[in-house]
């Protein structure tokens, strides 16, 4: 069997395995993805943010004093319309109610344009190798067609039944969260192969080759829906 080599590995393992701060927001400003490191620096938990607008708690402003996160996010704006992005400084609100300032390095996952539908920040205080390193990782993942280079398939119709069964169902929902694998198999008192095992059903039942993906064509057939802010 062929090692995968780091492009391989799913968007979000690669995150949580790194020591990066990053977060995650959908086509409708809402926050998908929070891990330690964004807490870390930002105070807030990944319960208290998953499904809420990022404009409303990021409460990001330019150089300038000027409110950059709005409700019509620029970033999302540029993702969808395949618009390269680069890194920006932000000031951000954190949970004690104070700012600090960031350097926010933008990804749109799988890629930008229409097939857009997560755009991951990673997001550090000051320059990181790691994260440059990162970045670099995910924009060849990003950059990457399907397998046999297929063209990008067209949006998916709303599917009202779907393939999974209960467990999948529960874990994937998981993975929409920002949990790691590691962190579901604690969550649901499961061995980790047994998790890991249930997301490599996941994404042969639906035809997908990354839980990013998999994730975004859940959300598209309905099978998934945002938390409420």
């Amino acid at each position: 069997m062929k090692s995968p080599s780091l492009v391989d590995l799913d968007a979000l393992d690669l995150i949580s395995q790194s020591a990066s701060a990053a977060f995650a927001i959908d086509r409708q400003d809402r926050i998908i993805y929070w891990n330690e490191g964004a807490t870390r620096l930002m105070g807030y938990t990944g319960d208290e943010v998953l499904g809420r607008f990022c404009f409303n708690t990021i409460a990001g402003i330019d150089a300038f004093g000027n409110r950059y996160c709005t409700k019509e996010c620029p970033m999302v704006v540029a993702a969808a319309g395949g618009s390269e992005m680069e890194p920006y400084l932000i000031d951000v609100q954190t949970k004690k109610g104070d700012r600090r300032k960031f350097s926010v390095k933008p990804i749109a996952l799988p890629s930008g344009g229409e097939h857009f539908s997560c755009l991951m920040h990673l997001i550090e205080p000051a320059d990181s190798k790691e994260v440059d390193l990162l970045v670099e990782t995910l924009r060849q993942l990003a950059g990457q067609p399907v397998k046999g280079d297929r063209p990008a398939p067209s949006p998916e119709p709303m599917i009202s039944v779907s393939p999974l069964t209960t467990r999948e169902r529960e874990i994937l929902e998981l993975l929409s969260n920002g949990y790691a694998a590691i962190n579901i198999a604690a969550r649901l008192d499961l061995a980790h192969a047994t998790v890991r095992n249930h997301i490599q059903n996941i994404l042969r039942k639906m035809e997908v080759h990354s839980q990013v993906e998999a994730i975004a064509v859940a959300f598209r057939r309905g099978w998934l829906t945002a938390r409420a802010a």
